[in-house]
């Protein structure tokens, strides 16, 4: 059986002498054959110090050329990686330890793991992970029955936008299937080279595990300034840029300098994109923009590319090795055109959620796996997001989801992004509130709402309007939904409404 590392030795074999990765800000750059040697380095003193298989290690390192090696290393050495930010505070690197029964951790010098205790371990002192320390925390924890059984390649987070995060389960298997999948439509090749700007610790599993498989040069963006992105893509001669909406936005946004006419791929992930945004890049950049549905129990299972007929605001028509579908909440399809909760079946699909212990086959609806995302299928077979299930807003009795109004305030002039929540109300349930971020010091919180009301219904008019300084995020760009600390000042209906820092985003898988 074919597992994540035997994707690496392969690629060795055939692109022993061709650049793998390279780090755009130091110039630091591995050939295959460099970084098999290197991950099989980490492998080998993983296995030495004790690292057993299907032992959850945590992996804290930064977004560099070693990262891939550390992470190749463990998996050879049949460890689960569980990813661990650089950014976490200790109480949140203790929930990761205490859910996921961590085993231990495999730290770069470079980065903090506050709060996490070494109670023994070793540290390797050559080679490109020099200096990482592999530390243990409970190393004798051997984990739910049936977890050593589905071969775990990692344990990764849920974004936990509008609920707790959950620790995801995927296998060696599954992973590889996503892989495959993917690449029927993107079709990375050994001539690609990728502009790579998100944080490793959450988008490793299919997109840099596809690049290695495919003997693509992976150029890593650490300064994610929209200017040093851009310079790095001219540089570099890249191919693919792959990245959040909010690069997306910030790129856009840069004085125009031309075509970025290497590019053959420009592809938005983790988050929904506007299409205002989709055109302003598109004009800046002269390259289609694509994006892709990306979730982490299933992968990739929707890609649009980019052109081919496609509506650039749907996230694309359901790749091969995938079955997705729109049903209502009494489990019907739905037909084209009608929303309704997404489900999805496919070899791709994770294994479990890890604390509580639920195995996928007790989770699926009738062999689907219901997403809490809500869409609807177009005539052409794409597919459109509309909302989260449970970040839908009831006002006496009607219901709405926030993204449909945070469309609204965005077309605004002055408005550069927002974020719309409901609030607790005695009579109605809940009254829609917005926080703005303003690209003038002063917004007119009454022409703001005068617009919604000339076009959207008058129910889903905030009541409440904030201007912040930035709109709470997952460390994935996603807008996080969950309860944050209320406004210090809020707008009630007077112009000029007042400012506010935004609440600390937690972790994001």
């Amino acid at each position: 059986m074919m597992r994540l590392a035997d994707v690496l030795w392969a690629s060795v074999e055939r692109y022993g002498p061709r650049p793998a990765v390279t780090d755009a800000r130091t110039g630091q750059s591995l050939t295959y054959a460099e970084l098999g040697r290197e991950s099989a380095r980490v492998a080998r003193f993983a296995a030495d110090h004790g690292v057993a298989r299907a032992q959850r290690i945590g992996l804290a390192a930064a977004n560099d050329p070693a990262h891939l090696a550390a992470a190749f290393g463990l998996l050879a050495a049949g460890a689960c990686i569980v990813p661990v930010a650089g950014h976490l505070r200790a109480a949140e690197v203790d929930e990761i330890a205490r859910d996921i029964e961590l085993n231990g951790c495999f730290r770069s010098p470079r980065t903090e793991v506050p709060g996490l205790e070494d109670h023994g371990g070793a540290t390797l002192s050559d080679g490109v992970c020099g200096g990482f320390r592999l530390a243990w925390v409970d190393r004798a924890r051997a984990g739910p029955p049936a977890f050593a059984a589905l071969d775990p390649a990692f344990v990764r987070f849920t974004s936990g936008t509008t609920a707790a995060s959950k620790g995801v389960v995927l296998a060696h298997d599954a992973t590889l299937a996503r892989v495959e999948a993917a690449d029927r439509v993107l079709r990375f090749g050994p001539d690609d080279r990728i502009a790579w700007v998100l944080p490793l610790a959450y988008h490793f599993a299919v997109t840099i595990v596809a690049y290695v498989r495919a003997g693509a040069h992976i150029v890593l963006c650490p300064d994610t300034l929209p200017g040093a992105i851009v310079e790095a893509v001219e540089r570099h001669r890249a191919t693919v840029l792959y990245a959040s909406p909010a690069h997306v936005e910030r790129i856009a946004a840069l004085e125009p300098r031309g075509r970025l006419a290497s590019l053959r791929l420009a592809l938005s992930t983790s988050a929904p994109i506007s299409g205002r945004a989709v055109e302003r890049f598109e004009s800046a950049c002269g390259v289609p923009l694509g994006q892709a549905y990306g979730i982490i129990e299933a992968g990739l299972p929707c890609i649009n590319p980019g052109g081919a007929g496609i509506a650039p605001t749907s996230v694309g028509r359901p790749v091969p090795g995938y079955d997705v579908a729109v049903f209502s909440d009494e489990g019907d399809r739905r037909d084209a055109g009608v929303a309704g909760e997404i489900g999805l079946r496919g070899a791709g699909l994770f294994s479990a959620y890890y604390a509580p212990w639920r195995p996928l086959e007790e989770i699926a609806r009738d062999g689907w796996f219901m997403t809490g995302d809500v869409g609807r299928f177009d005539e052409t077979g794409a597919l459109h997001l509309v909302g989260r299930k449970k970040a839908v807003i009831f006002v006496g009795g009607l219901k709405f989801f926030p993204e449909e109004v945070e469309a609204c305030i965005d077309a605004f002039p002055g408005v550069q992004e927002s974020r719309v929540f409901g609030r607790a109300h005695p009579r109605l349930g809940e009254i829609p509130c917005a926080d703005v971020v303003s690209r003038s010091p002063r917004l007119d919180a009454g022409a703001l709402r005068a617009h919604c009301a000339r076009l959207l219904s008058p129910w889903k008019v905030p009541v409440e309007i904030a201007r912040v300084d930035a709109i709470p995020k997952t460390a994935g760009g996603k807008i996080l939904r969950r309860p944050v600390e209320d406004a210090q000042e809020r707008d009630s209906g007077h112009d000029g409404a007042r400012s506010r820092p935004a609440a600390a985003p937690r972790r994001k898988a």
